[in-house]
């Protein structure tokens, strides 16, 4: 006998696992059964496909802006309207996401208190993990080192609460981050050393490249350039396959950097100009910016001074624009502090 219910829930498991590798199939696969669920008034397969669309939306960076958000917003608000609650977290943290790597920081904050609120409210461990990890690179965005660890560190209670691994993954590698941009480089080692233990129980984590980016990191500050190089070519190479084009560019301009300091300068200037030309495809400013600051530098160690000179005007044109951009320094203090006070009341009120 057909089961279309069945036909429906395993081409969204498809869907789902396609996310990463191949955004685009999992689109499709979900639209389709979207169509299908929506013949059944199938209200769960509805608000899975929506959401799955609003992943594979937020997995391709090239994609149309307002289509990203629109997907986001309506994957959150079916859920919402379904009473899904962890489809509902899920899909606010992929909008807020959206509109954080589009840089709409307001927007993303308003997105994670939400889902902060509703998370204590409610004791969603899930929701309260992600608000938080959300928040704290908000902290970072506003250049507050210290609120983003300890917004980071606040996770590490509810781990034990937590099913998804991947989340566990996530907030390792984001305190070794915060920890590495404190200089605190023994505490960023331990981080990366217990999200590398939690990957080892997983078959596919979006999250594992960036564990070797850092890992770099850490082994260029001690002068170990060629075991940094191995790490930054693993990151690539694991990233080859997936959607993360802002994990392949910082790579990318990484790998430049230390082709650079070895005084190869022609493997150098590949790996910048690879690095601009992806970040101008997402399009992502500050990518942008940083890679016409090393293709400047790669020019300058080939003597090519013309080239150089162009590449630093167009660097220290884009650092101007961000610089007048919503985040100009006065609206960053303003938002750090509305983020500390705001966190802070939701926090006391459902103590």
């Amino acid at each position: 006998m057909y089961n279309l219910r069945a036909e429906i829930e395993q081409n969204l498991d498809i869907a789902y696992s396609l996310i990463h590798t191949a955004p685009d199939e999992a689109m499709r696969l979900a639209g389709f059964a979207q169509q299908r669920a929506d013949s059944m008034a199938a209200s769960a397969a509805q608000t899975r496909a929506a959401l799955i669309i609003a992943l594979a939306f937020r997995a391709m960076p090239t994609a149309n802006v307002d289509e990203r958000v629109h997907a986001a917003q309506q994957a959150s608000q079916l859920a919402l309207h379904h009473n899904q609650g962890e489809a509902w977290v899920a899909a606010q943290d992929c909008w807020a996401d959206v509109c954080y790597d589009q840089g709409h920081y307001g927007e993303a904050m308003d997105l994670w208190l939400q889902l902060l609120e509703a998370g204590l409210e409610n004791q969603w461990f899930d929701a309260i993990a992600r608000a938080y990890i959300g928040i704290g690179k908000l902290f970072f965005i506003y250049d507050d080192p210290n609120s983003c660890l300890a917004t980071h560190l606040k996770v590490a209670p509810l781990l034990g609460k937590i099913a998804r691994l991947d989340l566990h993954v996530c907030h390792h590698i984001n305190v070794a981050a915060a920890q590495l941009h404190l200089r605190n480089d023994a505490a960023s080692h331990a981080a990366l050393d217990r999200a590398q233990a939690v990957l080892q129980t997983l078959a596919f984590c979006e999250y594992e490249p960036e564990l070797y980016y850092y890992r770099a990191h850490l082994l260029r500050n001690v002068g170990d350039n060629s075991a940094a190089k191995q790490q930054l070519e693993r990151a690539l190479a694991l990233s080859a396959r997936s959607s993360n084009y802002w994990g392949k560019v910082v790579n990318m301009i990484a790998l430049g950097e230390l082709h650079l300091e070895q005084n190869e300068t022609h493997a150098s200037h590949y790996f910048m100009q690879q690095a601009l030309n992806m970040a101008q495809e997402i399009p992502a400013k500050y990518l942008v910016m940083l890679a016409h600051g090393g293709l400047a530098q790669s020019y300058a160690a080939k003597g090519q001074t013309d080239l150089e000179f162009s590449h630093w005007q167009q660097h220290f044109a884009l650092a101007e624009e961000i610089k007048a951009d919503e985040m100009s320094a006065r609206l960053a203090t303003f938002k750090r502090h509305s983020l500390l006070q705001r966190v802070h009341e939701l926090e006391q009120c459902f103590a």
